[in-house]
């Protein structure tokens, strides 16, 4: 099995189980309440506590279109999870914001570990390996009932080829090495949300929805040229996790011309001058780009992104988009038209 596969990194979107996910009619938690069940569900793994899950979960959770039990998404993480991250699970919590009226919650962790048997290609060397999960998760009855996560692996990657190539030179890790700047992730709380009072131009949470939406048309109509910076602060150095933000939309988007974004999910939070997304890519790549290869055939792929807003623009974002689980879906493509003919 698959490193990705543990982490339910295929996601099946048009046509699929998690189709477009509806509120069920069960009592409403409140955003403290959300995020208590959200810890309170990270704490049973992170102190093995699997029999105190159902506190927390519901008698079905689904994830990425795979439904558990408690018990049976507890043993997935004892004997397939804990493996593949050198033995041990540890949740550390990077961001939570909630949507009380959707019962949901935008959540960034992440993961500290050094991986004792091969993983995505490569062979332990000892050193540690950063790994971020972004997702969306909705609760019914205070507990958990569904969540969609992505994962960092294109980062993962790298981070693994430095270490082999170290390890091949012989060069010897500091103890005290907190991963490195290259090899460390960029995290939300990292970065200090603006205080109350200190943006004079902060949106509301409808205005935060309404600037975003905005956001994502100039993209879909392809008038980056014109109005990007009316959307993005210092457009031009503007970053995404440690790229050029400005970049990243170009390049995707000469690479996929007719590329579409939907955005399946958002949740803004007015407080942090903070929105966050579950989007939706469509679009055929006349150009291979980031390992897609530029066949004919369209696309799709997801991304999870939290965008920090100061001024009423856009200064900063931490996306993940899961390009890996469509490389699968081209390579599994070509393999059925391969055995087709």
């Amino acid at each position: 099995m698959g490193f990705l596969k543990l982490f339910d990194c295929g996601l099946r979107l048009r046509g699929s189980k998690l189709g477009r996910l509806r509120r069920s009619r069960t009592t409403m938690a409140s955003a403290a309440e959300i995020k208590a069940a959200i810890r309170g569900w990270a704490a049973c793994v992170n102190e093995k506590r699997w029999e105190d899950l159902p506190e927390y979960m519901c008698a079905t959770y689904s994830q990425n279109g795979t439904d558990y039990t408690p018990g049976s998404w507890a043993a997935r993480v004892r004997e397939q999870v804990a493996p593949a991250l050198g033995g041990d699970v540890r949740i550390h919590e990077d961001s939570i914001m909630v949507d009380e009226e959707a019962q949901c919650a935008a959540l960034s962790m992440w993961f500290r570990f050094r991986p004792r048997r091969p993983l995505l290609g490569f062979e332990p060397t000892g050193r540690d390996v950063w790994l971020v999960q972004h997702g969306v998760v909705w609760l019914a009855d205070g507990k958990l009932s569904r969540a969609l996560f992505v994962v960092n692996a294109d980062h993962m990657r790298g981070q693994l080829a430095s270490a082999a190539k170290a390890a091949e030179e012989g060069e010897d890790e500091d103890e005290d090495d907190e991963g490195g700047s290259e090899r460390a992730p960029d995290l939300i709380s990292e970065c200090p949300a603006p205080k109350q009072g200190e943006d004079p131009a902060a949106l509301s949470r409808a205005g935060l929805e309404a600037a975003y939406r905005g956001y994502v048309d100039m993209v879909n109509g392809r008038r980056t040229g014109a109005e990007y910076g009316d959307h993005v602060n210092e457009p031009d150095s503007a970053r995404n996790n440690k790229a050029l933000a400005r970049r990243v939309v170009e390049d995707t988007l000469a690479a996929i011309p007719d590329l579409h974004v939907r955005i399946h999910t958002l949740v803004a939070d007015a407080p942090s001058q903070r929105v966050a997304v579950w989007l939706e890519f469509a679009g055929t790549p006349v150009r291979d780009y980031a390992g897609l290869v530029a066949d004919g055939r369209p696309v799709e792929f997801v991304e999870h992104a939290t965008y920090q807003y100061r001024g009423g623009k856009i200064q900063r974002i931490w996306g993940v988009m899961d390009l890996e689980a469509a490389r699968q879906r081209q390579r599994r493509e070509k393999m059925d038209t391969v055995e087709g003919l």
